[in-house]
């Protein structure tokens, strides 16, 4: 093989790894099901490279936060953040709101729900569905379901 077509092959190599290995981008639109305060209406959701982390941003108020990501099954992740700052949840300087999520990414779907300390109440859940905002080829969205 010429000098050239192995240039071609490794070129080839180096973007199917790179497309492998990039992170992903979902939008989310959510609904309340249960529970008496407020659970983001629309979200979305980038993940890091190593799907360990992903920036998640609240389109209500336009902040983006980090949010910790633990990987439940071989197409689903668990999320969970906080909206520092804002008063959403808080009653007379009460905590941060907190969340914690599920999104399937075989069916599109999420799950959240709204983190609460007060004893005796109802947590707030949602749910709802997602879309993928990537572009990346099938081969490279198979490779990230094997991870």
């Amino acid at each position: 093989m010429g000098l050239l077509n192995c240039s071609y092959v490794a070129l080839f190599f180096t973007l199917a790894g790179a497309a492998a290995a990039a992170g992903s981008s979902f939008r989310c639109n959510l609904e309340p099901i249960s529970g008496d305060a407020w659970v983001p209406s629309k979200i979305a959701i980038n993940f890091s490279d190593d799907f360990k982390t992903a920036q998640i941003t609240d389109a209500a108020f336009g902040v983006s936060v980090p949010a910790k990501v633990v990987k439940r099954s071989g197409s689903s992740y668990a999320l969970s953040w906080s909206l520092p700052g804002l008063a959403v949840l808080m009653e007379s300087g009460g905590a941060e709101p907190r969340f914690r999520a599920v999104l399937n990414m075989s069916n599109l779907k999420m799950s959240i729900q709204s983190i609460r300390p007060e004893e005796g109440t109802m947590l707030p859940r949602g749910s709802g569905s997602c879309e993928r905002l990537d572009s990346l080829s099938l081969l490279a969205q198979y490779q990230v379901y094997l991870q």
